[in-house]
């Protein structure tokens, strides 16, 4: 068990022993290129261990030869056994003997080598595999050396590392890891050099370790250069608000490293949790406005790196990603740069130190955000900063980049094919609009529009939250775009972009030759997705060019039209107060009614909830209410008596942001007055998304309430007293959240014993699935969701309607 490979002395055919990591470093520091000095801990020393271990674990009773047979899908189980395991490896001790030799190995290192880093990967390589284990760093102390290891080994039971590998077909069996053990020294800047044969190498590079840019902490400095004379075709600066780095206790060496710059950032330890370090070896350091304004390489290091890595390229003879860092060291006067990964070599005739060359691989993420709207679109990028965006025209099939998206900015959103956005989350506005427009969107993606100019090629993955971005910019087109103008120069787009663009159109054009108000027959459900369920699916919308995607949707009818969104459109991005102050009461209920009467078409005769207008977040004010305004709402009341008298009698009205009952009754007054002769099945609803409607809703009941409408996403944060579109709280905005849920079950709970319907609209259901068969339990009337969430929402209803039903028909036998 104290057999350890030393990097300088590995062989070719030792190769399977190290893994491919230590193997291609082992190349480089032959060919004296610079690499820190390391050893290997082979996965046979990996096996004797687990060998030696009393398992407590019963899956792991006859270990090595268990099987391990998991339930990767059941993610509690997975969790506690994957927990387990981990926990068990971290309490044995070492053999003494492996320990004797890690330590003499450790101590061939510079004295001056304060910290390593255990890097874990797979021998037996997979290429789904790579990056699922994480490195360690420990003090470079006797008594740290054991554990550092002993975390590394038990990366390999993480719950994700067991899942990817059983989705992946592989069994424990199959996988050996080895260990990389190097030392780790405080850093001035680290990134990496992406090499292509023909076309400029990238370049990137971020202050300090490496952490901030494998996390997507900060934005990286990013470069494009010629190859052949090292000249930089295009360079952008970077958005670097932080850098992690090795505590130091050398002033001077601070000094040294320009750390001078930064000022320490206290964090509490689990906020190192996802990155394992100890809080004795690594801290945070928040960069200061001058260091994040300014390149983290020097020109003369820009080159140096350039030179060190055509070397490299020059031994490989293929497309490689070189993983650098740039240290400074007591013992050298100068920074030093070290390759601590090489990547993208394919893995035969390395033997003979030269590679067949290979694809380069997709440029990785450089932006991460929320996944707010699903799907996936590549175009060019159009920035937009300026506080007045209808000022500015906009290239039709592009990507909006923008700090936030508002409500007004709808005609832009109509026709982008995808949306970036530095703030917002997962319920604001922008973000429902781009998942009701069909179009990819990730907000929450800090420094966008300083990491993006219009002009480059950028790919949203609304389904990850990762942006991708290309600096393209050909002949004119980014400084015209700059300038507001319109390109309309074919050759500036990629094939990519052009598709993205022809199929926007095409489906721009087939949505206005569609929006006629035709009745159809209500569609079996049968026909489309399944037997009907007694809880009724709808669906929220508010543009017309939803109408044509409900078509083919087995729906019980529009659960929520939201209004202030449908108001865009139909007034052309007027603010409804602008008509209002003007007096233009007639053409504020034509141009209403007109869109009202085309959703209140395509569903009849089922029916149709339409929200009135709910201006909060669409800047006209935060503290709306019916009783300050109550000329607006009497204007919409004449709206739906409109349709009502054109036929249209499958329209209701539910109240939004209801704070009291009093305020409830003076809205039911006013309907009384101004529309007397509503249709019998006509029913005025008010949203429950105010916590006092939790404590009142009997009382409501009495004002004449005939349903309620649960709001999940004001709810959830009146309740958590967290703001619904702050990026920087996002993690603590759940609407699965157990505070909120025992409010939806009391509401739902108090509804069903008053005897009026309760329906439930907000993003939770979509968003968090698992809970629609406790709202199914509960007594839910119908759930409402974005049409891109019907198909799976309605077959979560109907798993647990079926659950219901075998668990009454087994309690019936049972008694």
């Amino acid at each position: 068990m104290t057999n350890l490979y030393r990097l300088d002395k590995i062989q070719p055919s030792d190769r399977d022993a190290v893994g491919e990591k230590a193997f291609y470093l082992s190349c480089l520091l032959a060919q004296n290129h610079p690499i820190l000095p390391g050893f290997v801990v082979p996965a046979q020393t990996f096996w004797q261990f687990l060998e030696s271990i009393d398992w407590l674990e019963p899956l792991f009773a006859d270990w090595p030869h268990s099987s391990l047979h998991l339930n990767v899908d059941e993610p509690r189980q997975l969790q506690s056994i994957a927990r387990s395991i981990r926990r068990q490896i971290l309490a044995v001790k070492l053999p003494d003997s492996l320990l004797r030799s890690l330590e003499s190995a450790v101590g061939e290192f510079s004295s001056n080598s304060k910290t390593l880093i255990f890097r874990p990967s797979l021998t037996s390589w997979h290429p789904k595999t790579a990056g699922i284990l994480g490195s360690h760093a420990v003090p470079a102390q006797a008594e740290a050396i054991g554990t550092g290891l002993k975390r590394a080994w038990a990366e390999l039971f993480r719950a994700r590392s067991l899942f990817y590998l059983q989705r992946c077909g592989l069994r424990i069996q199959q996988i050996n890891p080895a260990v990389l053990v190097q030392p780790i020294e405080e850093a001035i800047a680290a990134g990496e050099v992406k090499t292509m044969a023909d076309a400029a190498w990238e370049i990137k590079a971020t202050c300090g370790l490496g952490m901030s840019l494998a996390t997507g902490a900060s934005i990286p400095d990013y470069y494009q250069v010629q190859p052949e004379t090292g000249a930089v075709k295009f360079q952008r600066l970077g958005y670097k608000t932080l850098a992690y780095n090795l505590k130091a206790g050398d002033a001077k060496l601070k000094e040294k490293l320009q750390i001078g710059k930064f000022a320490a950032w206290q964090i509490p330890n689990s906020a190192f949790q996802d990155f394992d370090f100890p809080d004795s070896c690594l801290e945070v350091l928040a960069l200061a406005e001058t260091a994040q304004n300014e390149y983290v390489l020097e020109e003369s290091q820009l080159q140096k790196l350039i030179e060190l890595s055509q070397k490299v390229v020059a031994e490989f003879d293929s497309d490689l990603i070189l993983n650098w860092t740039l240290n400074l060291t007591e013992k050298s006067g100068e920074p030093q740069f070290y390759f601590t990964r090489i990547r993208g070599v394919k893995r035969e005739k390395l033997a003979q130190t030269r590679v067949k060359k290979i694809a380069p691989a997709r440029t990785p993420a450089i932006l991460r955000g929320l996944a707010a709207a699903s799907g996936k679109a590549e175009s060019i990028a159009q920035v937009i900063t300026n506080s007045h965006p209808e000022n500015a025209q906009f290239l039709a099939g592009g990507i909006l980049v923008a700090r936030t998206i508002e409500p007004h900015w709808l005609p832009w959103l109509k026709v982008a094919v995808g949306v970036v956005a530095e703030e917002g989350g997962m319920t604001g506005h922008g973000a429902i609009l781009a998942r009701e427009l069909g179009i990819p969107a990730v907000v929450g993606v800090a420094g966008a529009t300083r990491a993006i100019a219009s002009g480059d090629s950028v790919l949203v993955d609304g389904d990850s939250g990762e942006v991708f971005a290309t600096a393209q910019h050909p002949a004119g087109t980014a400084d015209s775009l700059l300038l507001g103008e319109t390109v309309n120069n074919p050759d500036v787009y990629s094939t990519a972009a052009k598709m993205s663009i022809a199929n926007h159109q095409l489906s721009a054009s087939e949505r206005s030759s569609n929006l006629g108000p035709k009745s159809r027959p209500a569609q079996s459900p049968e026909s489309v997705w399944g037997a009907p369920t007694a809880t009724q699916l709808l669906v929220n919308v508010s543009q017309t060019s939803s109408i044509e995607r409900l078509k083919n949707l087995p729906i019980d009818g529009i659960g929520l039209l939201r209004s202030e969104l449908m108001a865009l459109e139909a007034l052309d991005c007027q603010n409804p107060k602008v008509l209002l102050q003007n007096a233009r009461k007639s053409e504020f209920v034509s141009r209403m009614a007109h869109c009202l009467s085309l959703f209140a078409a395509a569903v009849t005769p089922r029916p149709i909830f339409y929200r009135s207008l709910d201006l909060r977040e669409s800047g006209a004010s935060d503290s709306f209410s019916y009783t300050f305004e109550p000329e607006l709402f009497d204007w919409e009341l004449c709206v739906l008596q409109k349709i009502c008298e054109e036929g249209h009698t499958n329209v209701n009205l539910i109240l939004p942001f209801v704070r009291s009952v009093d305020e409830f009754v003076y809205c039911r007054g006013r309907l009384e007055k101004i529309w007397k002769k509503r249709p019998a099945q006509f029913q005025m609803w008010i949203m429950a998304e105010v916590p006092s409607v939790l404590f009142l809703l009997p009382d409501y009941v009495k004002a004449g309430v005939q349903g309620i409408s649960i709001g999940t996403n004001d709810l959830t944060q009146f309740l958590l007293g967290i703001h619904r579109n702050s990026e920087q709280v996002a993690g603590g905005f759940s609407g699965g959240d157990r505070a909120v849920m025992r409010a939806i079950e009391q509401l739902i709970l108090q509804a069903r014993a008053a005897g009026i319907p309760c329906s439930i609209c907000g993003d939770a259901t979509a968003l968090y699935p698992d809970i629609v068969e406790s709202l199914v339990r509960w007594g839910i009337s119908s759930i409402s969701v974005n049409v891109d969430a019907a198909e799976q929402t309605y077959r979560a209803i109907a798993r647990a309607e079926k659950r219901l039903l075998l668990e009454a028909a087994r309690s019936t036998i049972n008694n």
